[in-house]
């Protein structure tokens, strides 16, 4: 687990197996709850991988499911100890759960910021503003004053840091994450915060288009129509872990996850889908450094 990484790998493994244990030896969560004297959603939350792993826990789970095999059994207690760790995010919990009252931030950010942070490669879909990783500081302030006009400045430089220090794993000497990033043309032509922010903006995607691990491609409007427009979404892969990839919706409602196999292959269609039919990533910087004076 990287420096900047998270808990949440170790949670959902050790999740995967609680439950593959529990599934084998042919009990219910009712059941298993009953035995450990705790209440159901423990026992489901360890399951999901959701809830903090304790120690003791995990062992007398282990326990009632009979496992003896002294490697296997260090193995899963080593995944219980690790998710038990605290992400850098949780120094952030002031805005990083949201106010009812103020929409700056979506709702759960904390959840999706855990994931980000222990995934290995992201692929997202963008039809009207910048991808948060790759956005500079001055065209995320524009879009967070947009979304909140109630928010003190303190706070709003507390939430473009959480944002500013999201986007350092992209540039990291070691556990980089890969960004493969489709956008709509009309986000280069959307003026955010202004003509001397948005050509900052235009040369930051043009720099972070020439890195290995980044993959920038631009849906032009010649294309017409796409199986997208519905809307955006980011598919969220994980490394060396049994347990299915996430596909992360935002709405003004409310933030989804999806996590089922069929659901993910869809979005991972669509995705394939789109990043065909966009330009070539040299054919989207050729177009991205037209629109610079």
């Amino acid at each position: 687990m990287s420096a900047e990484g998270g808990p949440s790998i170790p949670r959902r493994r050790l999740g995967f197996e609680l439950r593959r244990l529990r599934e084998a030896a042919r009990l219910r969560i009712e059941d298993v709850a009953a035995d450990l004297e705790c209440s159901v959603s423990k026992v489901s939350r360890l399951e999901t991988g959701k809830g903090i792993p304790k120690v003791r826990d995990v062992r007398d789970l282990l326990q009632r499911y009979g496992v003896d095999d002294p490697q296997y059994h260090e193995r899963v207690m080593r995944w219980a100890r690790e998710g038990q760790s605290q992400g850098w995010w949780t120094q952030y919990s002031d805005v990083l759960v949201q106010d009812p009252h103020d929409p700056l931030m979506a709702a759960h950010l904390e959840r999706y910021v855990a994931l980000e942070a222990d995934a290995e490669l992201i692929e997202t879909f963008e039809p009207i503003v910048v991808y948060g990783l790759l956005q500079t500081e001055d065209y995320a302030r524009a879009i967070l004053q947009v979304l909140s006009t109630n928010t003190s400045p303190a706070l709003l430089d507390r939430v473009i840091e959480v944002r500013l220090r999201r986007q350092q794993r992209l540039y990291a000497a070691a556990d980089r994450l890969s960004l493969h990033l489709v956008i709509d043309e009309s986000v280069l032509h959307r003026r955010v915060g202004g003509d001397r922010v948005m050509q900052q903006q235009l040369r930051r995607l043009l720099e972070d288009g020439e890195r290995d691990n980044i993959d920038i491609r631009v849906m032009p409007f010649h294309n017409g129509a796409h199986p997208a427009v519905a809307g955006s979404f980011v598919l969220l892969d994980f490394p060396e872990t049994p347990v299915h990839d996430v596909v992360y919706i935002e709405s003004h409602l409310g933030n989804v996850y999806l996590e089922k196999d069929a659901d993910v292959d869809a979005y991972t269609k669509l995705f394939r889908s789109l990043s065909g039919s966009a330009l070539t990533p040299a054919d989207s910087a050729a177009l991205i450094e037209s629109l610079l004076t």
